[in-house]
């Protein structure tokens, strides 16, 4: 199938569409889940659990605009052809990524809340990352590496606007970030143990690796 014949996509009111209709799998995921979100804000709960709730949702977000962002990077040079009027956009790659890594902070902001109020300390040891001590602390610390690499990939695509140098090459790892994300919400994020989140997990891996394959196959690397 030629990109040409994929036309249809580029056009913006469909482009509008899917960005709304992928922007809300994550709240009706949270909202299925959790079942009425109000009532774990009410008093009666353990201590933290809106918290936790909030850094699930936030969680679930930040999976899914990391996904719209590394297809929209990717999808840098695979346009429907030159007459594109709506050609690829930094402005609209930046404003993702701030919104991605907004959610990525945001989800591990709540989670450190959620167990420093449980636990009625400071949770340093969420700030290192921890594989030897259990299945559960390992798979949280797949999310402190997705966390530190997308700090490094929004650092880089910054360094890479403004300065020459090899920032491509650490902004790629956007790639690691997404599948460590991926694995860490698998793992250890109830909502994104639900079957058709399951699914989506292996549609969001297979569509990036479907539009890497793509890209390199049209020579753009």
């Amino acid at each position: 199938m030629s990109v040409t014949a994929l036309g249809p996509i580029w056009d913006p009111r469909i482009r509008t569409l899917l960005l709304l209709t992928v922007l809300t799998i994550p709240m009706v995921t949270w909202i299925a889940a959790l079942g009425n979100p109000l009532l774990y804000f009410q008093s009666g709960l353990p201590p933290g659990q809106a918290l936790y709730s909030l850094s699930k949702l936030a969680g679930l977000y930040a999976i899914v605009l990391l996904w719209l962002q590394v297809l929209y990077g990717v999808g840098k040079n695979i346009r429907p052809g030159r007459d594109d009027r709506r050609p690829w956009s930094f402005n609209a790659h930046r404003l993702l990524g701030i919104s991605t890594l907004a959610a990525v902070l945001m989800h591990f902001l709540f989670f450190f809340s959620a167990v420093s109020v449980r636990t009625n300390n400071l949770p340093l040891n969420l700030l290192v990352p921890d594989l030897g001590n259990g299945f559960y602390a390992a798979a949280v610390s797949l999310g402190w590496f997705a966390l530190v690499g997308m700090l490094l990939v929004a650092m880089s695509g910054l360094l890479r606007s403004k300065t020459k140098g090899g920032w491509i090459w650490v902004h790629r790892f956007s790639f690691l970030v997404i599948a460590l994300g991926l694995v860490h919400a698998q793992l250890v994020g109830s909502e994104a143990q639900a079957n058709h989140w399951f699914y989506l997990t292996l549609f969001f891996g297979g569509t990036v690796l479907a539009a890497l394959m793509w890209r390199m196959r049209a020579g753009h690397g």
